[in-house]
């Protein structure tokens, strides 16, 4: 395991305790979805690590077993974390945007990704082996759409005047930088191998960096309002 994927969970825990810590001063509901969010993302990142176990070679027999099914791979819980992590944003801005029209574009966007998502792998039967074709792709334009929703109507209303105050604009905006960062990243994902070291090297460094800026942005959005909610 590397330093990059350790620094990483760190920062997500991070993110995470601030969230609690933000909720337990202000009580905000509207933010208590996107706290249960990180705290599912720790959760996943740890369950995940057991594919770095399955490196090595031991001579048991629940080790022998677990390295030979289908699940030897932890392609399938990230499948379900993509899935759900898109679920969660939804019902999230769901609860900040207030318009009907966009609330139906929200819904709209999640259903088709949803039905999309669920009939393939049900019909390809690859959600043990490989994600979703262009996931990355779909998943930033989906998130394109709600970040977009939300900014215009924080433009549309008074909350523009003080929106430093307002968690949701940090967290949109980190959210919708990372993926604008990330898609681009994921064109070149075919060149993903061992043999090109220099790309493997590259993308690993990228992502570390991008991460710790997005998960950076969702502890500064809780410890940086909290102060205005306290007033």
């Amino acid at each position: 395991m590397s330093y990059y994927v350790v620094a990483i969970h760190i920062v997500e825990l991070i993110a995470a305790l601030a969230g609690t810590y933000y909720y337990l001063k202000t009580m905000d509901n509207q933010m208590k979805i996107f706290i249960w969010y990180l705290w599912f993302v720790v959760f996943i990142e740890t369950i995940g690590m057991y594919s770095y176990l399955l490196r090595n070679n031991y001579d048991y027999n629940w080790f022998i077993w677990l390295k030979n099914s289908y699940i030897c791979s932890n392609t399938w819980l990230y499948n379900i974390y993509s899935f759900a992590s898109i679920i969660i944003f939804s019902k999230f801005y769901l609860k900040i945007i207030h318009r009907k029209s966009s609330k139906t574009i929200i819904k709209f966007a999640v259903v088709i990704y949803a039905s999309f998502t669920v009939l393939y792998f049900i019909f390809t039967d690859t959600f043990f082996e490989k994600s979703l074709p262009y996931y990355y792709f779909l998943e930033t334009f989906i998130v394109f759409i709600f970040t977009m929703l939300f900014y215009k109507q924080l433009l549309s209303s008074d909350k523009i005047l003080f929106f430093y105050k307002i968690p949701v604009f940090y967290i949109s905006s980190g959210l919708f930088l990372f993926y604008l960062c990330t898609a681009p990243l994921f064109t070149f994902d075919s060149y993903f191998y061992e043999v090109n070291k220099s790309f493997i090297q590259f993308r690993h460094v990228y992502m570390f960096i991008i991460n710790i800026f997005l998960y950076s942005c969702f502890t500064f959005a809780f410890l940086y309002t909290i102060r205005f909610k306290k007033e």
